[in-house]
């Protein structure tokens, strides 16, 4: 069945701009009462990676959730905005920093903290069957998933399913990136089980700014990709995002294994409505690629020193937070005061969650010597 995205264009961050855009958007359709009807109780998943600032486009911006929020207040006023943002974070703190928490108390809506509290089941159970989350899950009647469109070094793009990741509570991320270590597939399994949990009733991408490079945290960079996406279909708005920014959609590990096991190697079918894909293309920069999938088990253990891409730590902008060390999954990070984080490579899986996290970017990403020859 074919899925309706609606692709709308919008230069910058003024709730109003975006809140008339939105709305034209949903009218394409069928209006905002298709989704929410009244007094239902709505749970936004917002992107609150970090606590990093509006400019730096890591997480949702506080005006793209105003915009929404007013939005759905037509419908009812039983609107919770919540996240699990990376370790050593909470919600509440993350969102005094990154503007979110100003425009919640403003708006006078509720904002959640993800406990860990009941357990959910997924409908696809590639690797797993039951998720724990809060359970405001269950309790609201529906969910708006508001990601911003940003590369992301392991998953290649992270969108719609990835953000969804954000419904665990903080300290199982780490469990579930150990698990699958630099194993793309295995990853994007884990992340279709979960999305499959509670899919969200609408997504909604912030894409006025986004990130490139080796996002999708502070080491990638702002990039003024000018669009806002809007769509039931997660798949289907991530591989529109991918077209509209040059992306390579055969590196959307999500997409590649949704297509192979759900969609039985079949195509994601959609239409786009408003704007031309031709109108608002804007090329972006990938993040960097390692060869672990280009080459065969065997040859990759001897070649992962020198064929992976790895974490290089920058002694003189680290400040000691320690988010890195406390959020490695392999345990692989240590900090000395005057000597910064030292990182034992035999241990590090490359999931470069703590490249993620650094508030800093006081971690960079290594482009390996067989990476370039693979290429």
């Amino acid at each position: 069945m074919r899925k309706t995205i609606v692709v709308k264009k919008c230069e910058d961050y003024i709730s109003e701009k975006i809140q008339k855009e939105i709305e034209d958007g949903l009218l394409l359709l069928g209006g905002i009462e298709k989704f929410i009807n009244k007094d239902e109780k709505v749970l936004i998943k917002v992107n609150s990676l970090s606590s990093s600032r509006p400019e730096t486009a890591v997480n949702t911006h506080p005006e793209f959730l105003r915009a929404v929020i007013k939005i759905i207040k037509k419908q009812t006023n039983e609107i919770y905005v919540g996240d699990s943002p990376a370790p050593g974070n909470n919600f509440k703190s993350a969102a005094y920093k990154n503007g979110m928490l100003k425009v919640i108390e403003e708006e006078k809506v509720k904002l959640v903290e993800f406990r860990e509290e009941i357990e959910i089941e997924s409908k696809t159970k590639l690797v797993y069957k039951k998720f724990k989350v809060d359970s405001i899950i269950k309790k609201v009647d529906k969910i708006i998933n508001l990601p911003k469109l940003k590369t992301h070094t392991l998953m290649y793009l992270t969108l719609c399913i990835k953000n969804m990741f954000g419904i665990l509570p903080g300290m199982r991320k780490p469990e579930f990136h150990l698990k699958a270590g630099r194993d793309k597939e295995l990853f994007a399994k884990i992340l279709i089980d979960l999305y499959f949990s509670r899919e969200p009733d609408l997504n909604i991408v912030d894409g006025i700014y986004g990130v490139e490079g080796n996002g999708p945290g502070t080491g990638g960079s702002p990039v003024k990709t000018g669009i806002i996406l809007i769509g039931t279909d997660g798949f289907a708005v991530d591989e529109v995002a991918a077209e509209i920014t040059g992306l390579d959609l055969d590196m959307i590990w999500t997409n590649v294994i949704y297509k192979k096991l759900i969609l039985k190697k079949g195509k994601i079918e959609y239409e786009i409505k408003g704007e031309k894909k031709e109108n608002v293309f804007k090329k972006i920069k990938p993040p960097a690629t390692d060869i672990k999938s280009s080459i065969p088990n065997f040859l990759y253990k001897f070649a992962k020193d020198i064929g992976l891409n790895k974490p290089v730590f920058i002694k003189e902008k680290c400040t000691g937070c320690l988010r890195c060390v406390n959020i490695c999954p392999a345990r692989a990070l240590t900090y000395e005061k005057g000597k910064g984080v030292k990182c034992d490579y035999e241990k590090c899986i490359r999931c470069f969650v703590c490249h993620e996290v650094c508030p800093e970017r006081a971690i960079d990403i290594k482009k390996s010597i067989l990476n370039f020859i693979f290429k």
